[in-house]
């Protein structure tokens, strides 16, 4: 699972191969059949084993906020660090590599596979509902609708903005401006500025 772990993060999924994997994990190829079967298999196990313990995280940081509120509005910042930090700092003594989720699940958007697709926005339901309503709490005045657009503008900000933050060294960058890499912390604090402002901007009037 380490192994694939990393050809994904680095690949996705359907650019790496079984053979790709059992090299890196140095074992033999029956060993992906029989403890899952299939490589998709295995792709749902890597994701699981790294996305339930972030969304955990998610859910225990917004209970603490709300018991701490009691009963008053949790801040629209305070919401959006319990939802993008763990993503961002999802390091722990049994789960290492914190880059390598960053890029797991910036890359679960990507993937053409619908399984793994269906299979992440399902671990991410359960988060989504309550955190729907603790930002529509926090910003009095915007609709349902009007989040569903935000708050996939937001995911995609942090999925390509973490896919830019760890690949900086080796981008492209524009003539006559010399930006400068954030730390990990800088990088949670300009994702969660930038959240709130689009989550709190006027409502357009628009009918389309």
């Amino acid at each position: 699972m380490d192994a694939a772990e990393r050809l994904f993060s680095e690949s996705g999924v359907e650019g790496t191969s079984v053979r790709q994997i059992i090299s890196a994990a140095d074992v033999n190829l029956g060993a992906i059949n029989y403890h899952f079967g299939t490589k998709e298999r295995l792709a749902l196990e890597v994701y699981a084993r790294r996305l339930e313990p972030v969304n955990r995280d998610r859910i225990a940081r917004l209970d603490a906020l709300e018991v701490a509120a009691g009963g008053r509005e949790v801040p629209l910042a305070a919401i959006l660090d319990a939802l993008i930090r763990p993503a961002v700092e999802a390091e722990g003594a049994e789960l290492p590599n914190c880059d390598d989720i960053m890029r797991l699940i910036s890359r679960s958007f990507q993937e053409p596979n619908l399984e793994l697709k269906n299979f992440v926005e399902q671990k991410f339901a359960d988060v989504a509902q309550r955190f729907d309503a603790a930002i529509l709490r926090a910003v009095p005045g915007l609709s349902p609708g009007e989040l569903f657009w935000r708050i996939h503008f937001l995911f995609g900000a942090l999925h390509h903005g973490q896919q830019m933050w760890l690949r900086f060294d080796h981008l492209p960058l524009p003539a006559g401006h010399t930006p400068v890499k954030p730390d990990r912390e800088g990088f949670i604090q300009r994702l969660i500025s930038f959240g709130v402002a689009g989550l709190s901007a006027p409502i357009p009037n628009v009918n389309s």
